[in-house]
């Protein structure tokens, strides 16, 4: 691959790891089509030993696996990598959706797909993780009742109370997105696309179960209000909020 530089560059390094012979070769021939150095896997055991000797820039991960589940293979990576991960399943229940959320994934990505928009939601959770966003403060405080909530875009690092919170790339995209535009209503649409990189027919529940979850952290205490058939907005007290 060459650079934007011009310079040669190292391609990317893909985990997919499917269970369906006919869609792991699908996946990886496109992937490799676009210059991308894709490991595939049929089972979740394989894919933890490799992770500590050949670290990925992404983990496209089934769900439903012969071994072990996709669930318990994402928990046992985010023990002890950020990589960004993309669940693809033919689950398409809310549960599963949250429980996959929770565990740290970036994305995802329900059955039938196209591979096409697997490869750019892919491209996308990893430039959100190389890049860290578009928010130009870097510090900012606000407060709510008693709480206070602080956001640190340099180090990515989110306190609540001076206690800090983990929250997944894309949770930190939304919440940082939200925080440093108070009080405005922010669409669901404008969501998926400055903060999780694609618009995709009906993934704007995606963005609802991410804004659950961050809800989840901050102890739902209405830092994010919901703008019906809109979007969010994030309200902190106005007259003590203090972004810099």
């Amino acid at each position: 691959m060459v650079g934007v530089d011009g310079n040669s560059a190292s391609p990317k390094r893909v985990f997919v790891v499917e269970d369906n012979q006919l869609i792991l070769d699908g996946v990886v021939e496109y992937f490799q089509l676009h210059d991308y150095e894709v490991h595939p896997f049929d089972r979740g055991q394989p894919v933890l030993e490799a992770l500590a000797t050949t670290p990925p820039d992404a983990v496209i991960l089934d769900v439903m696996l012969p071994d072990i589940s996709g669930f318990v293979v994402a928990r046992r990576i985010r023990e002890q990598s950020d990589v960004p991960i993309l669940f693809l399943t033919a689950r398409d229940s809310e549960s599963s959706r949250v429980m996959g959320f929770e565990l740290g994934a970036d994305d995802y990505i329900v059955k039938p797909f196209s591979t096409k928009e697997l490869l750019l939601r892919t491209e996308a959770v990893m430039r959100r993780a190389a890049t860290g966003g578009d928010v130009v403060r870097t510090r900012g405080t606000w407060h709510r009742g008693a709480q206070q909530l602080d956001l640190d875009t340099t180090l990515r690092k989110a306190s609540l109370n001076e206690t800090e919170i983990h929250l997944t790339n894309a949770e930190w995209e939304i919440l940082s997105y939200l925080a440093f535009r108070p009080d405005q209503a922010i669409s669901r649409e404008r969501i998926l696309g400055e903060c999780l990189g694609y618009l995709h027919s009906g993934s704007g529940r995606t963005v609802d179960t991410h804004i659950a979850n961050i809800r989840m952290h901050l102890g739902d205490s209405g830092w994010i209000s919901t703008v019906r058939g809109y979007g969010y907005r994030f309200t902190p007290e106005a007259d003590r909020s203090a972004p810099s």
